[in-house]
């Protein structure tokens, strides 16, 4: 078992709330504390080594049940914002392997620690006609071809790859993500970033992988819960000693709130342990945990 050291990331939507999951003190507006990543952009270091997740994992790759080259294919995070975020799209696996090069594209889930102040969050559009959207889009008119999906506490939100979707203000999540972390940007209102300069938008390619059609999932994640989905499986669950990843391949055990202890090290909210394949461990203490392990179909 390995613990992990979370990394916080500056946003222009984020929020100080992200202090209370391992939140770097120094950095306000805290988008997302990563709280398991292994990819080149975010490398959670490993506690007590010199090595990072990544080091590890491209050294033994078999260890982890991953093959060689593989990346560790889940990112966890706490994501918290205090305006919406951008009107975005994530490419889809066809997507992402022809224009991007990657082996999958990203789909994610949220599952919702506070829910956003007005109770909905932008997902899924009224219309599947794209040059309709494009069109509303353009002229700030977005409010009229985007769905305002209601939203409440401990609802868990499955996106699928290509379907348009953006948190809301107030929210905030333990987020799991594919690890092809691509974003296509759709709409921005207009913010600017520190250089005076408008956010880059992505209205082409989010177009091109933007599948109409469909739709989200919404499911109730409360404790005791498990949800499966083709790219990964968690369950929502207290641990008080005993914890097992029965899985092939490494999960990670990450705390919402609550204290384990591993060895002398005591790991709290925002911070993920890592669990080898078929890995039984001991930790004293008493924790709300989610257990998320990765299903490798883009192998199949």
């Amino acid at each position: 078992m390995y613990i992990l050291e979370p990394i916080s990331k500056e946003r222009i939507w984020g929020t100080p709330r992200l202090h209370d999951y391992q939140g770097e003190e120094t950095i306000d507006k805290i988008g997302s504390v990563y709280s398991a990543s292994g990819i080149t952009e975010i490398d959670c270091p490993v506690v007590n080594t010199d090595a990072s997740l990544n080091d590890l994992i491209q050294t033994e790759p078999e260890k982890f049940g991953l093959q060689p080259g593989e990346v560790y294919p889940l990112i966890i995070s706490f994501t918290a914002c205090d305006e919406n975020l951008s009107i975005q799209v994530h490419p889809t696996d066809d997507y992402a392997q022809k224009q991007e090069g990657m082996p999958y594209g990203k789909s994610e889930a949220w599952y919702f620690i506070t829910p956003p102040e007005k109770g909905w969050i932008y997902a899924e559009q009224l219309t599947q006609d794209k040059a309709a959207i494009t069109e509303a889009v353009k002229e700030n008119q977005y409010q009229q071809v985007l769905q305002e999906y209601p939203t409440a506490q401990q609802d868990l939100i499955y996106i699928p790859s290509g379907t348009i979707h953006a948190l809301t203000k107030g929210s905030l999540v333990y987020e799991i993500q594919q690890s092809t972390d691509i974003t296509y940007r759709f709409y921005d209102y207009d913010r600017m970033d520190k250089t005076g300069e408008k956010r880059q938008l992505h209205v082409k390619q989010a177009i091109e992988t933007l599948m109409p059609e469909q739709r989200v999932e919404k499911k109730s994640f409360e404790l005791g819960t498990t949800a499966r989905q083709r790219e990964f499986t968690i369950q929502h669950l207290e641990v008080n000693g005993a914890i097992e990843n029965p899985a092939d391949i490494a999960s990670v055990l990450t705390i919402l709130s609550g204290e384990l202890v591993l060895g002398e090290y005591p790991c709290t909210a925002g911070q993920s342990l890592l669990l080898l394949p078929g890995e039984e461990a001991i930790l004293p203490g008493n924790a709300d945990c989610v257990l998320a392990t990765p299903v490798p179909y883009w192998r199949k």
